[in-house]
């Protein structure tokens, strides 16, 4: 369901970031949850590395089974936006009627109701050659299908020990240079506006002209950001009490 035409971002749509869900983190379960209890927003933009790793292999699938179902449900009601991340890839089969974007296809850019232009992606874009070289081998699909295979013949335990090696891993890390991390690869963007995750910052930076946007993780924080309807375009915070 990808085509090439610019979305508008709508008032009420939700932005969401880095939730790592897994055995130790159910918050963005709890989420998905109160979703089908509370009104639909419009748009629901998760900006990946929502869970602690799934892609399109056997036993991550089964683990994340309800997340998976929710979410599929939830795109039957509303737009979903997914930016594929460092932890989440090759998703367009386990959500076909989601918006789907891997890593290859961001930044994305969208129109704000005010008329300004926003670009979205995850957030490991334009990074030193090596490191884009490596994260993209691990997205490719042939490898996952081969060691899909691999994981099954060893019933599971590739599978099990990348989850198991994910618990008790530190979401949030306060970066004091995070400014001269970005600083580099900000041109790189054609758009005034641009939001991002992945580094789990929950910072506002200025380039110039430039507003850059990095989410925190709901998995630290359990915190959305929601567009108000304004005349300029406007995230604002929400803490949510999933307990």
């Amino acid at each position: 369901m990808q085509n090439d035409q610019i979305r508008t971002i709508k008032p009420g749509a939700i932005f969401i970031g880095d939730a790592h869900a897994g055995a130790s983190r159910p918050q963005f379960l709890k989420f998905l949850r109160a979703l089908k209890a509370e009104p639909t927003p419009p748009q629901i933009f998760m900006m990946g590395d929502m869970f602690d790793f799934l892609a399109n292999t056997t036993y991550v699938q089964r683990f994340y089974e309800e997340e998976i179902a929710l979410i599929n449900e939830l795109s039957q009601k509303c737009e979903i936006f997914y930016f594929e991340g460092n932890h989440d890839f090759n998703l367009r089969e386990i959500f076909p009627c989601a918006k789907v974007y891997p890593n290859g296809a961001q930044p994305v850019k969208f129109i704000c109701e005010s008329g300004e232009a926003v670009q979205v992606a995850h957030g490991d874009l334009f990074l030193p050659r090596l490191t884009q070289f490596a994260l993209l081998s691990l997205r490719n699909r042939t490898f996952l299908k081969f060691m899909d295979l691999l994981d099954r013949a060893l019933k599971f335990k590739i599978s099990k020990m990348i989850l198991k090696s994910q618990e008790g891993k530190n979401l949030y890390r306060k970066m004091p240079n995070f400014n001269d991390i970005i600083a580099p690869k900000i041109d790189s963007y054609a758009a005034n506006l641009i939001i991002e995750g992945h580094y789990h910052q929950d910072e506002i930076l200025y380039f110039g002209e430039k507003k850059y946007i990095n989410l925190c993780s709901f998995g630290v924080r359990s915190k959305i950001y929601e567009v108000a309807k304004s005349e300029k375009f406007m995230l604002i915070p929400k803490n949510l009490n999933l307990n």
